[in-house]
């Protein structure tokens, strides 16, 4: 339910398994608002792994352009600092210049939400195993311990439709009706500061005034934000409310009220769209009732620093397709179910604490703009807690510790925090990239179902695909000959789920592998 980015990946991600979906969603063209303008490396494995990277590169900014953030005191005042960020050939090279496992496989892409759901709605279309049903609305819905009966209404003839699955997965955004529809209750705060926001997304080709202070990728200027999100002639602005009534009534003119914020004479071409929003912050008390799951915005809310919202739904969608067709086709036990909740909700309050934190650092900062704080110690403040955009902790060092289906050893644990990410293959976490002396990336020698890479290449890894062979789970073997990875890799065998987190590692047989194939495929 709901074909936005986190409902069309959760969709061809079932269809990489090999399962048929049915794909609904209420509106019949792609989303007109630029709600998100960055795709995380770590979505960007998950898109290469699915296919699309290529086409999401290509729709999105090009490569050469860097990602630099501008914070000033605005257009018609003084520059503060500047965070420089990498643009994606920088990021490339730094992949191949630091091959140790400290790096993603590939790098983020910066790509607004308008340009993002027609790619994926084309692979959609295009997928015989996706259903997509443009036109209707969520109603209710029932369900047994066997299926889900959806009760949907066509928004063009008001006609009832029935639709008869076996699961469901709501990613029918903030408001979900899904999440209401099974009675999963929500807990979460508004932002003190931030009463609301009103946007202008607009055309403009006035780079001189733009990039009086350089050319950015985000320009924070307290008062307002300008993101660029393609490097040519298109802008969104979203000014900060004063207080919360302030655009209770919209402004009649929102190129005039844009400029006269600004204090600019900055040329507007057109503007596009507007819209006011009210920040807020939300997670939702479970992730699943019965055999209906909920992902995304569905599942949690969070401001937009840091760019965690859709970038966590991705996450979950994949965690949770999957599990689905785990289940559908047979080998998956009924603690898969149970275990995505354990897995996704720690990380999605993990990360909307740390967009927390980086508001945060905003609103202080504006406080020391208000006080009277020299421009200089504003700097010093801002680049002393700089982090948003960078935190690889939270976009490559999540895991699942907790988990019912990862055999977890007793090994010290390695180092974990949002800021940074630790190469390890840990049970639960995400393994090191790295690129092999054939000069391939290990992971592409993932299989679209679990992987065992295997070091040794001398048998010890047979008494566990002997194991999932006798119980049906499919498993890719992989001889991997470079000494360089198995140190990165820690262990000589180590089993991977389909989204690539370490399931199992040992250095030789496990003495009880059917018992491991049965814990990973949530059988224990």
């Amino acid at each position: 339910m709901g074909a936005g980015p986190v409902g069309m990946v959760t969709a061809l991600a079932l269809a990489r398994q090999g399962v048929s979906c049915v794909l609904v969603d209420q509106d019949f063209e792609t989303s007109v608002h630029p709600k998100l303008d960055y795709v995380n490396s770590r979505s960007m494995e998950f898109f290469r792994q699915l296919g699309i990277a290529d086409d999401v590169r290509s729709a999105g900014v090009a490569p050469e352009h860097r990602s630099d953030v501008i914070w000033s005191t605005g257009l018609a005042g003084e520059p503060i600092t500047t965070w420089r960020l990498p643009s994606v050939s920088e990021e490339w090279r730094r992949i191949a210049e630091h091959n140790d496992g400290t790096q993603p496989a590939v790098p983020g892409q910066r790509i607004s939400q308008i340009d993002l759901e027609p790619v994926l709605r084309a692979h959609c279309r295009r997928n015989p195993l996706i259903d997509l049903r443009c036109g209707l609305r969520f109603d209710s819905l029932t369900q047994d311990d066997d299926v889900v009966t959806g009760h949907l209404v066509d928004v063009m003839t008001d006609d009832q439709v029935r639709l008869r699955s076996q699961y469901v997965i709501g990613c029918d955004g903030a408001s979900s009706q899904v999440r209401k529809a099974v009675g999963i209750g929500e807990e979460g705060f508004d932002v003190p500061g931030l009463p609301g926001a009103f946007m202008v997304h607009f055309k403009s080709r006035d780079l001189d005034a733009l990039h009086r202070h350089g050319r950015f990728w985000h320009y924070f200027a307290f008062r307002y934000i300008i993101i660029a999100q393609d490097e040519v002639d298109t802008w969104t602005a979203h000014v900060n409310g004063m207080e919360p009534s302030e655009f209770d009534t919209p402004p009649a003119d929102p190129a005039a009220f844009l400029l006269e914020t600004m204090r600019t004479d900055l040329k507007i071409d057109k503007v596009l769209l507007t819209s006011r929003w009210r920040p807020g912050f939300m997670i939702a008390d479970h992730y699943r009732a019965g055999r209906v799951l909920i992902a995304g915005d569905s599942a949690h809310r969070m401001f937009p620093t840091g760019a965690y919202g859709m970038n966590t739904g991705i996450g979950d969608a994949v965690d949770a397709a999957w599990k689905i067709a785990a289940l559908v086709k047979g080998f998956g036990g009924s603690s898969l179910l149970d275990s995505y909740e354990v897995e996704r909700h720690p990380v999605g309050l993990r990360n909307m604490h740390t967009s927390h934190r980086h508001l945060g650092v905003h609103l202080k900062a504006g406080a020391f703009l208000r006080e009277g704080a020299s421009l200089q110690a504003i700097a010093s403040f801002l680049d002393a807690e700089r982090g948003e955009n960078e935190c690889t902790g939270i976009e490559l060092g999540y895991r699942y510790d907790d988990s019912p289906i990862v055999c977890h050893e007793g090994s010290p644990e390695p180092p974990s925090s949002p800021r940074e990410y630790t190469p390890t293959t840990w049970p639960g976490g995400r393994p090191p990239s790295l690129l092999l002396e054939d000069g391939k990336p290990i992971y592409d020698r993932f299989a679209p179902s679990f992987t065992l890479i295997d070091f040794a290449g001398d048998g010890r890894a047979d008494a566990l695909l002997e194991a999932a062979a006798a119980q049906g789970l499919p498993v890719g073997h992989a001889v991997v000959n470079d000494a360089g990875a198995r140190q990165v890799w820690e262990r000589d065998l180590v089993l991977l789920r389909p989204d690539h987190h370490v399931a199992w590692r040992g250095n030789k047989a496990h003495p009880n592998p059917a018992a491991v194939v049965q814990r990973v495929r949530g059988a224990l």
